[in-house]
């Protein structure tokens, strides 16, 4: 089964996409935490990483960096708000090569999930 970690720090984004992630056939691993998910990273890597812009211990793009870093080939979707620099410059360098603007369309979410598989 294709595994999933989502880092988000909204509880009721969160629970969305676990369910649409397991709708979708994932086995799903959640966490508000930045240092959270990275510790879980380690011990099972994922096939895909949703991760929030904006968590509570860390900023998302710091997550972002250290996961790329350790781990190039992982693909990463960013959710952010529109007009977040950090984001806009990541985005702009390449560093942020997946990236859905809050509120997103959860179909739209799913077509990215299975262009990934491809």
């Amino acid at each position: 089964m294709k595994k999933a970690l989502v880092i988000e720090g909204n509880d009721g984004i969160r629970r969305l996409l676990i369910e649409v992630l397991t709708q979708e056939g994932y086995s799903v691993d959640a966490t508000a935490n930045g240092w959270q998910a990275l510790a879980r990273i380690r011990t099972c890597v994922p096939a895909v990483v949703l991760l929030d812009s904006k968590i509570s211990d860390m900023r998302g793009i710091e997550v972002l960096i250290k996961i790329s870093n350790s781990y190039p080939d992982l693909p990463i979707i960013l959710i952010a708000h529109a007009g977040e620099k950090d984001v806009e410059v990541s985005l702009e360098s390449g560093l942020v090569k997946y990236c859905m603007l809050k509120p997103f369309s959860l179909p739209d979410l799913i077509e990215l999930l299975n262009s990934l598989e491809k």
